[in-house]
């Protein structure tokens, strides 16, 4: 039992180094929203990928962030009402875009995330902050 525990701690130390250090929500932080959308007003959900270029798990309701600049990649997650106004070669591209995000955070602020998906043009399609509280 001793070897499957120190076996299981070495496996996971490299990923608990690397892992990116969130703010807790007890900590001056600012609170990045990712499940609040609105698919009538083709805004969105969007799934949180990477952090200054640093995988994260990936998070899909919300998260804290120390104040500063971050450069966020998201995942859009796409109504299937909007795909289907998509051509194919729309569609497959979807997946191979560059869907990152600047955002200044302040402390004691609340950030709504969403995949702005309005522009006519698809290639205007981008992730967007849509409301700060």
């Amino acid at each position: 039992m001793k070897k499957i525990t120190i076996l299981l701690v070495a496996l996971t130390l490299p990923f608990a180094v690397l892992a990116f250090d969130f703010a807790k929500p007890s900590e001056p932080s600012g609170k990045v929203v990712l499940s609040e959308y609105s698919e009538a007003k083709q805004l969105y959900q969007v799934k949180l990928i990477e952090v200054n270029g640093e995988n994260v798990p990936v998070r899909a309701h919300a998260v804290w962030l120390k104040p500063g600049q971050y450069e966020l990649t998201l995942s859009a997650q796409i109504g299937s009402s909007a795909k289907k106004n998509l051509s194919i070669r729309d569609r497959s591209g979807m997946s191979d875009r560059e869907n990152t995000l600047n955002l200044t955070v302040e402390a004691d602020k609340t950030y709504y995330l969403a995949y702005d998906a309005r522009p006519k043009n698809h290639d205007d399609w981008k992730p967007i902050v849509y409301k700060v509280e």
